[in-house]
């Protein structure tokens, strides 16, 4: 058992306790904390991010003044409250980073589900989320607050789970199959690591590297990587810089390496149109790198061509592809395809 939970995981606790506690989410930088509002249904909540660095205390209420009755009102910032047609799911983002008197403002919000003497709606959900204390970067909580909420620690994913999320958000094969590859080096903590040349890619806070790993910078670094940018910039020299400036020079000359690689790689429409006369890579990098690509490529009309090629790979391989096809949630059509039917049920057994 382990007390550092995966996103699912804490989305799920979430889900079902957080409209009766408050939990305050602590992980790594860049490992996506804030991205939890993504898994809530927004046709059955309203669902906000509150930037709580950006804050004021007016910024949660203020005052209203009624001269007839002599009596001030505070009226709530609209992202708190929302029309009151759906519960509210609200992730108060760095809360750790807000100043004292933002925290203080946001305290009922948190543990009596009000904005001054204005109710959330019925059900509403609350959490914050913010940096590990360990890593320096400015996360404080006064005690009595500590004590009113629930801290929970999100884990980095790891490099199977953030393949799997690369394989539905555009993230370059050569990105993914060096994520494959150096997984302790990219999806670790400083926490393992007493030395930082131990860990040379990552976070460390004994060396403040201003760019460096996290599963956010691979994503921002990918985006350099796809073809039609690469080829409108067409200058390594830009794409090798823009990707230091997110995951740091290191990383940037390591998975270049891992670009070339998958420049060789045989034409996609080879593999679509002549399956049987594709060459196939002898690299075990090389050939993740074209299962990753047909992933994301194939088509229900290439499918039938696809799985000829495939077929031509390595069994766990093979394997590989119809599991991150089946995960696929566009491409459900899969499971109509006689030729992919088939080969899962020669072959269920490699995947268990």
């Amino acid at each position: 058992m382990k007390l550092q939970l995966s996103i699912n995981q804490i989305f799920k606790l979430i889900r079902t306790n957080g409209a009766d506690k408050t939990y305050i989410i602590e992980g790594p930088m860049g490992s996506g904390k804030s991205s939890i509002t993504k898994l809530f249904d927004s046709n059955t909540y309203n669902v906000v991010t509150v930037d709580c660095t950006q804050w004021d205390v007016g910024d949660v209420q203020i005052p209203s003044v009624d001269k007839e009755r002599r009596i001030v009102e505070f009226l709530p910032n609209v992202l708190l409250v929302g029309d009151g047609t759906k519960p509210m799911v609200i992730n108060l983002d760095e809360i750790g980073k807000a100043s004292r008197p933002v925290q203080n403002a946001l305290l009922p919000v948190m543990l009596e589900r009000r904005v001054g003497a204005v109710p959330l709606p019925p059900g509403s959900i609350v959490f914050g989320a913010t940096n590990l204390g360990a890593e320096g970067v400015g996360d404080l909580f006064q005690a009595h607050s500590c004590n009113r909420v629930s801290f929970i620690e999100m884990r980095n994913p790891t490099a199977d789970e953030w393949v799997e999320w690369g394989l539905h958000n555009q993230v370059h094969e050569a990105m993914l199959a060096w994520a494959k590859e150096e997984q302790d080096k990219l999806f670790g903590t400083f926490k393992d690591y007493d030395k930082p040349e131990d860990f040379p890619y990552g976070f460390h806070p004994r060396d403040k590297r201003r760019s460096f790993v996290s599963p956010r910078s691979l994503y921002l670094a990918s985006i350099e990587l796809r073809e039609d940018r690469r080829a409108a910039v067409n200058d390594p020299d830009i794409t090798l810089a823009a990707i230091a400036g997110n995951i740091g020079p290191r990383a940037a000359f390591d998975l270049m390496a891992f670009v070339e690689l998958a420049d060789k790689l045989p034409a996609w429409a080879l593999i679509a149109n002549t399956p049987d006369k594709a060459p196939v890579p002898d690299n075990p990098a090389a050939i993740m790198m074209t299962v990753f690509r047909a992933v994301m490529r194939t088509e229900e009309d290439t499918l039938d061509n696809v799985m000829i090629y495939v077929k031509r790979l390595p069994k766990e391989v093979q394997c590989v592809f119809a599991t991150s096809l089946l995960r696929n949630r566009s491409k459900t059509w899969a499971v109509l395809n006689a030729s992919f039917t088939e080969w899962i049920r020669m072959n269920h057994w490699v995947m268990k």
